[in-house]
């Protein structure tokens, strides 16, 4: 199904009156390489810098670089909470980036037994970040890239998926799989795209046709297109001073497209979706089942 403007954020639910809670945005893709951290960073900068207490997690286990692209080195990370070494808020970092102070959840980093998490250490990761992320306005979630068990649950457990893409070929497949594992496996049925490195708005629409023609004859989902972000050399250079670009370069077009999509995320609705027996703030029944 075809929707070029957004989907799908969060507040109390009208019709029952409960308390407002986080927002919880993960930010996935089915490949490395499409500039998804260096997204989810600069749209925190934009979301704290307009207001809204954002919190980052970094997911991406074994392989986090969240600190990297903010400059700055972590004193703890979730695999003390995993181990049960540390409670969630005493691993929580803060980041001076600029004229902000971001809250950062570090990655786990990789041990003996690689990067893949069993189902209880997600499950434990899942309720860490459920026990800090309920101080704050927006929960941004780094699931790291591929189709593995670890990215995809954390995707299946927010509210609102971003996948990000680039109009390579390859990445485009990448992100149609994304998709797919997430409905096989987690029963999610909304998605929202992001098309990066772009040579116009056009482009970023042609890629994301592409996408819904062969998702649309095969996965009974809506896809929605939340923005575009233009091909931008200081993309580039806000990588290598270890600055979220919306920071390095406010006036960029890319800057400019990122602020966009913030606004949007937070003026429209979360609709009702299809969840994963997993999720933030609202845990269901455990599942050990991974993706494919």
């Amino acid at each position: 199904m075809s929707t070029e403007e957004v989907l799908v954020v969060s507040g109390s639910n009208p019709s029952t009156g409960q308390a407002k809670r986080p927002l919880t945005v993960a930010v996935t893709s089915g490949k490395g390489g499409v500039g998804k951290s260096q997204l989810i960073a600069s749209l925190a900068v934009v979301l704290q810098q307009e207001g809204h207490k954002t919190l980052l997690v970094d997911c991406d286990v074994g392989c986090g670089n969240l600190d990297v692209l903010l400059g700055f080195q972590p004193e703890h990370d979730l695999r003390a909470v995993i181990r049960g070494e540390m409670a969630p808020a005493d691993v929580l970092s803060s980041a001076a980036v600029g004229d902000v102070t971001l809250d950062v959840l570090a990655a786990p980093a990789a041990d003996r037994k690689g990067s893949e998490l069993s189902p209880a250490e997600l499950l434990t990761m899942v309720d860490a970040v459920t026990q800090v992320g309920a101080n704050y306005s927006v929960v941004l979630v780094d699931t790291g890239a591929g189709v593995s068990r670890n990215p995809m649950l954390f995707g299946a457990a927010a509210d609102r998926i971003l996948v990000v893409t680039n109009p390579e070929p390859t990445a485009l497949r990448d992100a149609y799989t994304a998709i797919k594992v997430l409905h096989e496996a987690h029963r999610i049925d909304r998605f929202e795209l992001v098309v990066n490195e772009t040579q116009s708005a056009s482009d970023g629409k042609r890629v994301y046709r592409q996408l819904l023609s062969v998702a649309d004859q095969f996965l009974p989902v809506e896809i929605g297109l939340i923005g575009t972000l233009p091909e931008d050399d200081r993309v580039v250079r806000a990588v290598r001073a270890r600055q979220p670009t919306t920071l390095a370069y406010p006036t960029a077009s890319y800057s400019h497209s990122v602020r966009m999509l913030a606004r949007r995320l937070m003026e429209t609705p979360v609709s009702d979706r299809a969840r994963g027996q997993v999720s933030f703030f609202n845990q269901q029944q455990p599942s050990g089942s991974g993706a494919a």
